[in-house]
């Protein structure tokens, strides 16, 4: 009766081993998740980030593009012909 494994000892065993496997899935469902949240959050800024350089090439941009001063004028100073 000493090496009798029933009973208690038994369904403590099973319980251990599905409570290992539930945690096994679940830490492999939270590591999958917050990879996708990543590669999500990676992928919108990417394509925001994108979308402002091409509106900011074609001079919609927050910031729009001037045109180049001409050769003979300086900062600060009027282009000739103004």
């Amino acid at each position: 009766m000493g090496n009798d494994y029933s009973g208690a000892a038994a369904g403590l065993g099973i319980g251990l081993i599905l409570v290992g496997i539930v945690l096994y899935i679940g830490t492999i469902a939270l590591v999958l998740w917050v990879g996708y949240l990543i590669m999500r959050t990676a992928v919108k800024n990417g394509i925001l980030r994108a979308d402002a350089e091409r509106a900011q090439s074609r001079g919609f941009g927050q910031y729009p593009q001037q045109p180049p001063l001409p050769p003979q004028s300086y900062p600060g100073q009027q282009p000739p012909g103004r």
